[in-house]
């Protein structure tokens, strides 16, 4: 009987401190900085000493070189070891959201009026530029993203198109074509109300930014839309269609998994955590423009757009009327940076961490919204710790590091 007592105990014991770790919560210090441009302008250069004007989409290529598209200076721009470029994008009348595939920079023209949208393709290798009259004509397209054989998505008018790019083949994947409405189904039966721009995660589902119906859809590679939050104008945080939205532009999927939101007619950047679709706003005031540097709601931005995440977890976002690249940081506040001459090793590898120290150390990981995910303490020697994929701050003995598994 007290055997078995002991192993009750022990039980709890061991589902207390499981609890306590998922259960902790760190907080997380949202950091705006401006990254590139100044004011309104055409020039290249040095991050802060280049020009953009009203830059409107943002991608990062496997280099870790970000792509703009310059939207009133009808011109794609490369940001890499520092300094700015332009890239030779001929014609490229208003840019906006662009996709990589096979080695190819396909660019989304909207066009200056209905019926004067393209899209341009762009050899990496040889700089060549190509105009895809293939992929069809287009009014006010905006929205691009590309899955992961090659094929491209389009938002354009009120609905989202496929393109096989192997066949040139262009078909209707959602939405009712130039009719606009706000319902979810299947294929042509769902509508969209100016859809914006698109991001697509690693099960094909591509996630809308759908602009005048002020939400956040959802469409899966067999065409069926559903909404993820949002659905009326506002700025209220909260879950699926308790939340709103204003005029929402950008869209990116953290290493995390979760949504990111260029909330332009808030000028706000807003999280959406899957799949339960809870809506935070990270940074930035509703109804507030202007442009300032700071913390969380402490920022202002002036019609946030484009969003991209780099390498290592930083968010990207292309302030429009500002004219800037701003950069979001995620850190734990109140600890310090792990030390230079630490004594122990730390490596992200494909699904773990890996840890190694000579001396007994106190490890914990959290994710990039603060929630702790894993918490021991390690014994003298090496050890592995499962991960999914995503960025993750791991401390240890007080001193944190940003690490990222593959």
């Amino acid at each position: 009987m007290k055997i078995m007592k002991r192993k009750i105990t022990l039980f709890i014991l061991a589902a207390l401190l499981l609890w306590t770790a998922s259960a902790v919560q760190a907080q997380v210090s949202v950091s705006v900085s401006t990254y590139a441009g100044s004011t309104a302008g055409y020039t290249d250069g040095n991050l802060l000493e280049a020009r953009f004007q009203g830059p409107q989409a943002l991608l990062f290529d496997g280099s870790g070189n970000l792509y703009v598209s310059d939207y009133v200076n009808n011109a794609v721009r490369k940001i890499a070891s520092g300094t700015v470029s332009t890239l030779n994008t001929a014609s490229a009348e208003h840019p906006n959201q662009m996709a990589l595939a096979d080695g190819k920079l396909y660019v989304i023209k909207t066009g200056s009026s209905p019926s004067t949208g393209r899209i341009n393709r762009i050899d990496m290798a040889t700089g060549e530029v190509t105009l895809m009259s293939d992929y069809g004509i287009y009014n006010y397209a905006t929205g691009l993203c590309s899955d992961a054989t090659g094929n491209l998505y389009v938002s354009d008018n009120h609905s989202v198109y496929k393109i096989i790019t192997a066949t040139n083949e262009k078909t209707l994947l959602a939405g009712g074509g130039e009719e606009s409405g706000f319902i979810n189904g299947t294929g042509n039966a769902a509508r969209f109300y100016c859809p914006r721009k698109m991001a697509m995660d690693a099960s094909g589902n591509i996630y809308v930014a759908d602009n005048v119906n002020n939400a956040i859809r959802k469409i899966t590679p067999a065409g069926v839309v559903t909404t993820v939050a949002g659905g009326t104008e506002g700025s209220a945080d909260g879950t699926g269609t308790a939340a709103s939205f204003k005029w929402p532009n950008g869209i990116a999927i953290g290493p995390d998994g979760h949504l990111y939101i260029g909330d332009a007619g808030n000028h706000t950047i807003r999280k959406i955590t899957l799949p339960d679709g809870v809506v935070t706003t990270i940074a930035g005031v509703a109804g507030t423009s202007g442009n300032v540097n700071g913390i969380g709601a402490s920022a202002r931005f002036d019609q946030p757009r484009g969003l991209a995440f780099d390498s290592s977890g930083d968010l990207y976002v292309a302030d429009y009327n500002n004219h800037q690249i701003r950069k979001i940081t995620f850190t734990i506040t109140g600890v310090a940076d792990a030390a230079a001459d630490k004594e122990y090793s730390l490596t992200a590898r494909k699904g773990e961490i890996a840890i190694s120290s000579p001396n007994k150390i106190n490890v914990q990981v959290y994710s990039l919204t603060g929630a702790a995910i894993y918490s021991s303490t390690l014994s003298a020697g090496s050890h592995t710790i499962p991960m999914k994929q995503g960025v993750y701050m791991v401390k240890v003995n007080g001193g944190v590091e940003k690490v990222v598994v593959r």
